[in-house]
């Protein structure tokens, strides 16, 4: 007669994160798939012979840097912009499969992925040097432990998805998701803007974002109280409940998970953020399980020593009095801290900070070592259960052995990890981050080029206080009594009648900088010139980058660049946006005859040549069906496939073998002979 594993019990839950981390490593591959695309697209107008950056340029200022592009172009005797080409299709075509197929969800093949993404970080210049890139970086690099350690991912039977070092590669992905979160909640209030601290950023951020959605116009228009109430609740969401990332309670870790990616999901609501907000939310995948994803499949062991069940009321009740106390601090604290109270005269909700900075920085520096602490004790813990899962779980003594050593390896590497990522965290309390060990720093300068360790905190001041500072690109076919002409963009504002877009995952690289250096002056943004000197040209890879080219047929004959000030419209307008001239001469008009123009253009080496890409029919055949599409369909368009075949592949090639799941006395648990267990 078979025996049962029967639920009454200490679970050791062998596949609890099994479809957790397949999840996330399907969702990874949908970032990438994203990332290597929306780049792909814009390439040649960035990085071709005669787009704003060329390669070729780029490489000659990074002499004494081991650039593998460089090292593969010198290999094949090809151009790097060609091999960086044949990397993102290679990309592209990679991680798509890896969305659609399962075994293709290795450690080697998101290594592949991440040196594709490092390799074109290293070359791409600063079009590149956003901090989604970095985090793609890190999180990418993770993944490379999340996933499972084999060429290809075939597994003889269901239970072989179990992998004893699942709870610790997911908890280096949830550290990353706190780190993130927490600071970025943090320097807000650490960098001493006084809109963040006024709690008045929201009525400037909607419209000073780099590039608005439509709901971000009626977002915008909100009455003010309701403003400063949800940037209180934006510091204690995205903040105040990373602490309970590191709770023994996994009802915690759930809510404070639904907290994230419920904000995140706003916050791509109104701005376009290309894949960031996603990419946040897959990291905080490592807060929930399989439970939480309905499949309740548990086993468990007897436990000879149990708790009798006349105790178990007084576990719940504890349990829950815990849970009743936490939540309670928790309101009273955002009430008090910011005040929270209902003004009878006004009929609205007022909201203001109550501390001040100083009080701030001393709670900051007595509550982030306290984190810190928190965190360690999870890691341990979190070690220190799947040790024990792996010694108790397999029954031969060499299985045991081996399943043992390589999750106290993970263990070490997890610690390794956490120590130095410490370093990079920490920035937002230098007090303690001088406190940490000095090796620690030095093995952080070591590894620091690869961005594999980041510092993280959005917005730390808010721009655009009294309306949100815009270039405008005008050109002109004469010099003498010119007609100027304005250059339209596919994302940023310029047409005050035009509705600002849904861009995201897509990232408009170009109408990114073109916002950071409307916050700067034109002798910090040298691309600007070069930019420029590609419009004068009539550039068609650049040209490509913008939606309106006032001249088509013949190069305009002098370009000049204008400063406004733009703000939102007032509902109801037929506009979106109205338009304040400050400065008409941002840039000096300038011609191809401009003698400082035109040697600052060839000192650096930009002069436009004529010289023609390498011969490949198939990567010529590619782009030219790339230039069919604008740059969001085109970053859609390979997950969009892929996914599609995922879809069709469940509808024809159902599982009839689908586990059983019982339910009994409010507990889930499916009873597995003993005979079945994992050797």
């Amino acid at each position: 007669m078979a025996k049962y594993f029967l639920p009454n019990k200490v679970f050791i839950s062998p596949i609890q994160y099994a479809h957790t981390r397949n999840l996330f490593l399907i969702s990874m591959s949908i970032v990438y798939t994203f990332a290597f695309a929306s780049l792909y697209w814009q390439q040649p107008g960035l990085y071709s012979d005669n787009g704003i950056l060329p390669l070729r340029v780029q490489i000659q200022q990074q002499e004494k840097i081991q650039l593998f592009i460089v090292k593969l172009a010198n290999f094949f005797k090809w151009t790097p912009f060609r091999i960086m080409e044949c990397v993102l299709l290679i990309s592209i075509f990679l991680s798509s499969l890896m969305i659609i197929f399962k075994c293709l969800r290795t450690s080697l093949t998101f290594t592949m992925l991440w040196f594709a993404y490092y390799s074109c970080f290293q070359v791409a210049g600063q079009f590149l040097y956003f901090q989604w890139d970095t985090l793609l970086l890190e999180a990418g690099f993770l993944t490379i432990f999340v996933a499972p350690m084999r060429l290809l991912y075939l597994k003889r039977k269901q239970t072989e998805d179990f992998l004893y070092q699942d709870r610790i590669t997911l908890w280096l992905i949830r550290w990353l998701a706190f780190r993130l979160l927490f600071a970025s909640g943090i320097v807000k209030l650490t960098g001493g803007d006084k809109t963040w601290w006024s709690l008045t950023a929201t009525t400037i951020h909607y419209q000073s974002q780099c590039i608005p959605t439509p709901l971000a116009y009626y977002a915008h228009h909100t009455p003010v109280w309701l403003h400063k109430l949800s940037t209180a609740l934006v510091y204690m969401f995205m903040s105040g409940t990373g602490i309970l990332f590191f709770s023994p309670f996994r009802i915690h870790r759930l809510i404070a998970c639904v907290i994230q990616i419920s904000l995140q999901i706003l916050i791509a609501l109104t701005g376009n953020y290309n894949f960031f907000n996603l990419l946040t939310i897959i990291l905080c995948f490592g807060l929930i399980d399989d439970q939480f994803l309905g499949y309740s499949q548990w086993e468990s062991v007897e436990d000879e020593n149990k708790t009798k069940k006349s105790f178990s009321w007084i576990i719940t009740l504890f349990r829950r009095l815990i849970h009743l106390i936490i939540l309670i601090s928790y309101i009273y604290l955002t009430i008090r801290w910011f005040d929270i109270h209902w003004d009878s005269k006004q009929q609205i909700v007022l909201t203001k900070i109550t501390f001040t900075r100083a009080q701030f920085d001393l709670f900051l520096r007595r509550f982030l070592p306290i984190c810190l602490f928190l965190a360690w004790c999870s890691l341990i813990f979190t070690i220190g259960r799947s040790v024990f899962i792996a010694i108790r779980r397999p029954e031969k003594i060499y299985a045991k052995i081996f399943h043992t050593l390589i999750t106290i390896s993970y263990g070490i590497l997890a610690m390794s990890l956490f120590f130095v990522s410490m370093v990079p965290f920490t920035v937002i309390e230098r007090q303690t981050g001088k406190a940490l060990p000095y090796e620690l720093q030095s093995w952080y300068n070591k590894y620091q080029d690869y961005h594999i360790f980041n510092a993280y905190g959005l917005f730390r001041s808010m721009t655009g206080v009294d309306g949100r500072p815009e270039l405008i690109i005008e050109g002109a076919l004469s010099t003498k009594n010119p007609k100027w002409k304005e250059y339209e963009f596919f994302y940023k504002p310029g047409s005050l009648s035009a509705s600002p877009p849904f861009v995201a995952p897509h990232q408009p690289r170009l109408d990114w900088q073109m916002w950071f250096a409307a916050l700067s002056h034109y002798q910090h943004e040298p691309w600007l010139a070069f930019f420029l000197y590609r419009l004068l040209t009539n550039q068609p890879e650049v040209l490509r980058l913008i939606q309106t080219n006032p001249f088509p047929t013949t190069p305009p004959k002098q370009i000049r660049i204008l400063l406004y000030r733009y703000n939102f419209t007032t509902p109801p307008s037929k506009d979106y946006w109205q338009r304040e001239l400050l400065n008409n001469e941002w840039f000096p008009t300038i011609t191809l005859e401009s003698q400082w123009f035109m040697s600052y253009i060839e000192q650096l080496n930009m002069k436009q040549i004529n010289k023609p890409l390498p011969k490949s029919i198939l990567l010529d055949i590619i782009r030219s069906i790339s230039n069919l599409m604008n740059g969001t369909i085109f970053t859609w368009f390979p997950v969009v496939i892929a996914l599609v075949f995922v879809i069709l592949r469940k509808l024809l090639c159902t599982n009839p073998h689908k586990p059983l799941v019982v339910k009994k006395d409010d507990e889930w648990y499916q009873p597995v002979p003993l005979k079945d267990k994992i050797n």
